[in-house]
């Protein structure tokens, strides 16, 4: 009854709209309304059923596809022995098993074949192979048994990387290279088989979903917050940070330490598991690591129509020139000596690396940290409009919470009051967050188009696409020429959220060896084969590590900063 009433809110229009002139126009009006909130309930519910349906059937592809292939080898054999001694028995042949393993098998077979992350991982022979050898013992299986043929049509485009994983770096920039030489051992930046990356897990599909659940931390490794509240100058709203301070340190926050300031993913703050895990890790180094919270989320006020966005760079600019101007200054000043001086690490993962690329990107000589990194976080997130795996298969639970919990949650009247109906409608009918753009994000802050957004919102944003080829051109003068500081993009080439083409291309400007020429020569790109979104499992049972890999990168990265800017 709850989510009636809730529909019954959204369409109910004036008392006399409601009631009509006479029973006709009562009744076309009730009738429209019904099938209206019936049509925006199935918009509400369906999508996510069926993503998470099909996601789990993509997950375990990798396992039914080979198991199938075993159990239609070992049917047909046994149909042959059966037939070679002439044997015939009473029972009836189990069609229904022999069917729901014919179907089960292609279809994992074709999603082997067709879907981008398993070509990424296997290669496209394997898949085919597989698909093909399912066809022909499916088929003779049919025959055999006089099963009715069924066609089953999966899979979306192979888009396939030509490009190599790796550290990619401009070798001219001497303090990009002293990073590069301190960064050792090398294990710490390598993610592979070799390394202990999870070798049970398929896809960056399972490198993804897994993790989140399989990494738990307990309340008692709960680090301890402290909220301040800072106010942003020329404005009615205040940011929100959160501030864990070294546990391994007595005397709280340790001056020698660099200290890292978080940006979170779309949904999360210091509740988020690998937020965590790089906190309890740094705190034990006696490090002090502080989280910004995006406006509105972990329960935080907002004040006014200034909403959270992601193209929204000032936040972070004021929170960090706050910290820098009144703890690392005033502590810099009275050590001269350049072996004291602290350092003021950026690092973002998914929105925020996102959002951490565009400040370093958007600010040049006037960003105030000292080195930054940005995790599973696009540099152009136009080719995100045009992502339709993460669109089908993940984003429509994302699109779901972002929807209950932000826009129809205690912000759902304001939110309300600013869209048209229409646009309300269709908040409440995307299935993925490309559409909460367009239909929320894109009117509620006064951007022209979804495009325009997701311009102002990437650190390639202000480059023009080449209208033929979707590429960015070899010459341009973006604002990612002017980034003044280290800054490591690191980014899986399985990611299932943001596609690898928002960070690199196979050819053109955004191709690796080409991006990290841009500028000075600032720019550092971490690829690897595998990863997923936020993910890097290790082990065999990665619930013992957690998200040590990606901590670790980011600490060994901060770190070989501090080292090189330090002799």
């Amino acid at each position: 009854m709850g989510s009636l009433n809730f529909l019954n809110e959204i369409f109910k229009g004036t008392e006399e709209e409601v009631t009509g002139t006479g029973g006709s126009n009562n009744n076309t009006t009730t009738i429209t309304d019904l099938f209206q909130a019936i049509t925006t309930l199935w918009y509400l519910v369906a999508p996510t059923l069926l993503a998470m349906g099909e996601l789990w059937l993509r997950l375990f592809a990798g396992l039914f596809g080979p198991i199938g292939i075993v159990y239609l080898v070992y049917t047909n054999s046994n149909t042959t022995t059966n037939n070679t001694k002439k044997s015939k028995s009473k029972s009836k042949p189990p069609k229904m098993s022999i069917s729901f393993g014919i179907i089960l098998t292609v279809s994992s077979t074709l999603i082997l074949m067709t879907d981008t992350l398993y070509v990424l991982q296997n290669g496209p022979l394997y898949g085919i192979l597989l698909f093909i050898t399912s066809i022909c013992l499916s088929i003779r299986l049919c025959l055999t048994y006089n099963l009715n043929i069924t066609s089953i049509h999966f899979g979306s485009p192979i888009d396939t990387v030509r490009i190599k994983d790796g550290l990619y770096y401009n070798t001219n920039n001497k303090l990009v290279s002293k990073i590069v030489q301190n960064w050792v051992p090398k294990q710490l930046h390598v993610y592979d088989k070799d390394h202990d990356a999870t070798s049970w897990m398929p896809t960056g599909d399972s490198r993804t979903g897994l993790p989140f659940i399989l990494n738990k931390y307990s309340i008692d490794d709960e680090p301890d917050w402290v909220r301040v509240f800072l106010e942003v100058n020329g404005n009615d709203n205040d940011d929100a940070i959160d501030i864990s301070f070294p546990s391994s340190n007595n005397m709280g926050h340790d001056w020698t330490k660099p200290i890292y300031f978080v940006l979170h993913g779309l949904h999360g703050g210091t509740n988020e598991e690998y937020i965590r895990d790089l906190t309890i890790r740094r705190n034990k180094e006696g490090s002090t690591v502080i989280v910004m919270i995006a406006r509105g989320l972990m329960d935080t006020p907002i004040k006014g129509w200034n909403v959270f966005h992601g193209a929204r760079t000032s936040d972070v600019h004021t929170a960090a020139k706050t910290i820098r101007n009144n703890v690392l200054e005033k502590h810099n000043a009275k050590n001269q000596n350049q072996k004291q001086q602290q350092i003021l690490v950026g690092v973002g993962y998914s929105m925020g690396g996102i959002i951490m690329s565009n400040y370093v990107a958007s600010y040049g000589a006037d960003v105030q940290f000292d080195a930054a990194i940005a995790v599973s976080g696009g540099l152009d997130m136009r080719y995100q409009a045009h992502a339709y795996r993460t669109q089908r298969l993940w984003q429509p639970m994302l699109a779901g919470t972002l929807r209950s919990e932000f826009l129809l949650g205690k912000f759902g009247h304001r939110v309300k009051a600013k869209l048209t109906k229409y646009e309300f409608l269709q908040i409440m009918r995307a299935t993925h967050i490309t559409d909460i753009d367009r239909y929320a994000i894109v009117p509620l802050n006064g951007f022209d188009d979804v495009d325009h957004y997701y311009r102002e919102m990437s650190a390639l944003g202000d480059i023009p696409h080449d209208v033929d080829t979707d590429i960015i051109p070899m010459e341009n003068t973006g604002k990612i020429h002017t980034v003044a500081i280290p800054l490591l993009v690191v980014q899986a080439l399985d990611d299932p959220l943001i596609t690898w083409r928002a960070t690199i291309q196979n050819e053109g400007f955004m191709h690796p060896n080409n991006l990290v020429q841009s500028g000075s020569g600032n720019l550092l790109l971490l690829l690897t084969k595998e990863g997923g979104h936020v993910g890097w499992p290790l082990g065999v049972w990665p619930g013992t590590a957690k998200w040590k890999w990606i901590s670790d990168v980011v600490m060994s990265f901060a770190q070989s900063v501090d080292e090189a800017k330090k002799e």
